[in-house]
């Protein structure tokens, strides 16, 4: 696993339980394997079993953008006062990488491997 529930308490405050926090770590691990097409394994022996820092804080920082979006900020662009008007992003595939906007997911971009065309069984 990425980082341990304790772990990841210490970055984050929340009422979710332990089994809650590791089931969200593990799907993220999964996501971020699959986004990248990177199993990590060459990595994870060259840092003697850890995952490197940096992606130990972007997993953080999506922990911290779910845990922003369930308070219901996420995906507001502008809120005005007067007259009160809310304008919201738009989420398309161009700016949205496995849920979440492609900005927070830049930190993978060192780990990305090529993925060529699936083979499809032609009948």
């Amino acid at each position: 696993m990425i980082m341990t529930v304790d772990e990841l308490r210490q970055f984050v405050t929340t009422q979710e339980g332990d089994q809650a926090l590791e089931a969200r770590l593990q799907a993220l691990e999964a996501s971020i394997k699959r986004y990248t097409n990177n199993d990590f394994t060459r990595v994870l022996q060259e840092n003697g079993g850890a995952w490197p820092a940096d992606i130990r804080m972007g997993v953080v920082k999506l922990v911290q953008y779910d845990m922003s979006k369930a308070a219901g900020k996420a995906g507001i662009a502008a809120e005005t006062i007067s007259r009160h008007a809310v304008t919201y992003e738009a989420r398309t595939a161009e700016n949205t990488a496995a849920g979440y906007p492609i900005a927070l997911m830049g930190f993978l971009r060192p780990y990305m491997r090529a993925r060529f065309g699936q083979r499809r069984a032609w009948t």
